[in-house]
């Protein structure tokens, strides 16, 4: 197990960040002793040895990457990209917010997720003897410009019955959003409407709640009409997945919904663009 791990840190590390805020540059930041191997027990594996070791590991593999701006990406791989996709629809008003009665501190973020440049290497790594499916995904899921009605009007999803759930929970979610791990982001904040519009006195954690809403709204499971350019191969995880600020700091990973006071004092994105890497929890027999 230490190997693997050992293995891990020495294939990424060794990647030369030198190019500011390239694909590999951001990847490189990544926490990797978030992957964070732990045995649970025995397992019964289809080939041989036929007995092995049930583990638990945390995988990146997706870049969201948050801005004020629309048709926006400081990402150099994408920055042409998102522009042509976002088109016309490109603009920078706020106006719209929907289902946010309080407007204080209000934050608007387009969301862009990405997946993980290193994710093949990860899974050849990793998957192959764990005889785990590799996380094949699309280079581009989401582009929330390309789903400006719902990220901004949330039309049919003010509809979703899970948004009429929240809207009962949201007020209490600052404190008691453990609780809620299907509606609420931790105390981060509600889940839905899944917009880009966050009520928070941290822009920081505003970009993190729209991270983790774009995320969701590109996942593999039955949606409102979200315009979803590849959807992402597994359903996010409130209560074990993890986020990673790599820009404009790097931070270690956290727990969805972990306490701001722990980690945003003082970051501050002059631009108001924010990149994660989102870890995905997995489990597998190993050898």
């Amino acid at each position: 197990m230490q190997a693997i791990i050992a293995l891990i840190l020495l294939t990424f590390t060794v990647v030369p960040v030198t190019a500011d805020e390239s694909l590999v540059a951001l990847a490189a930041q990544a926490d990797w002793p978030c992957v964070r191997f732990q045995v649970l027990g025995v397992c019964r594996r289809n080939s041989p040895p036929f007995v092995g070791a049930k583990v638990r590991y945390w995988q990146p593999v997706l870049l969201v990457e948050t801005t004020r701006r629309s048709g926006v990406s400081g990402i150099m791989e994408y920055k042409s990209v998102v522009a042509a996709m976002a088109g016309s629809r490109a603009e920078a008003s706020a106006c719209g917010a929907a289902g946010q009665a309080d407007t204080t501190n209000l934050h608007l973020n387009e969301a862009h997720v990405f997946g993980f440049p290193f994710s093949d290497t990860f899974s050849l790594m990793v998957e192959a003897p764990c005889e785990g499916l590799p996380d094949l995904g699309s280079a581009i899921s989401y582009i929330s410009e390309q789903d400006r009605d719902e990220w901004r009007r949330a039309r049919y999803e003010m509809k979703h019955p899970l948004a009429q759930m929240t809207a009962k929970v949201a007020p209490v979610c600052a404190r008691y959003g453990a609780l809620f791990p299907g509606l609420c982001l931790g105390v981060w904040g509600p889940l839905y409407p899944r917009t880009g519009f966050v009520v928070h006195a941290s822009p920081a954690t505003a970009s993190a709640v729209a991270a983790f809403r774009a995320v969701d709204i590109a996942a593999l499971k039955p949606q409102t009409p979200h315009q979803v350019v590849a959807p992402v191969l597994f359903w996010p995880d409130v209560r074990f997945d993890r986020l990673q600020m790599v820009s404009p700091v790097k931070q270690r990973c956290m727990a969805v919904g972990a306490d701001p006071a722990l980690w945003d004092n003082g970051v501050n994105a002059r631009d108001g663009r924010f990149v994660w890497i989102y870890w995905r929890k997995k489990e597998c027999c190993l050898f």
